[in-house]
């Protein structure tokens, strides 16, 4: 996912160059949005070939375990049942406790187009995130940028500190 954000990010950034120089009637937008509600989670975990959180079975609920520790995030005292609740509780909220729908984004993203924009930075979080990155570019790869960016956010991806 990662990898082909960057990929899509780097190849609008060069057509952006190229169009300008070579069809200047032609535009391309680089587009970077933040949380926005859509299904992905659920999506790309069918994509994937995992089952849905109420068909998870012992061994899908030990790498589901695996992958919170890696996070740092504690398991101990969970049963499986309050486990494949959680995990359904956060698919939804995704979706549905996002600073911003599919159609806010789309709107912003439109308007930006209308106005001639290159960039569009959609959601406050995403701003944010940009702002931090080109602040602290070194630590924006440890993982201490991401509790840093968590930190200072009000839970809705906005930043604390302006």
């Amino acid at each position: 996912y990662c990898t082909a954000k960057f990929a899509v990010k780097g190849f609008t950034e060069a057509l952006m160059t190229d169009l300008r120089i070579n069809a200047p009637h032609v535009k391309a937008v680089l587009v970077m949005p933040g949380h926005i509600g859509t299904s992905i989670p659920a999506n790309s975990a069918r994509v994937l070939g995992r089952p849905a959180p109420q068909d998870m079975q012992a061994e899908d609920l030990k790498q589901v375990r695996a992958r919170m520790a890696r996070q740092g995030i504690p398991s101990e005292g969970v049963d499986d049942d309050q486990l494949r609740h959680l995990i359904s509780q956060r698919i939804d909220q995704f979706e549905n406790a996002a600073p911003m729908t599919a159609e806010e984004a789309a709107r912003v993203i439109l308007d930006g187009v209308r106005e001639g924009r290159w960039r569009i930075l959609v959601g406050d979080d995403a701003v944010h995130l940009d702002r931090m990155v080109r602040k602290l570019p070194e630590e924006a790869y440890e993982s201490s940028f991401a509790a840093r960016i968590w930190a200072n956010s009000n839970g809705k991806g906005e930043s604390a500190d302006g």
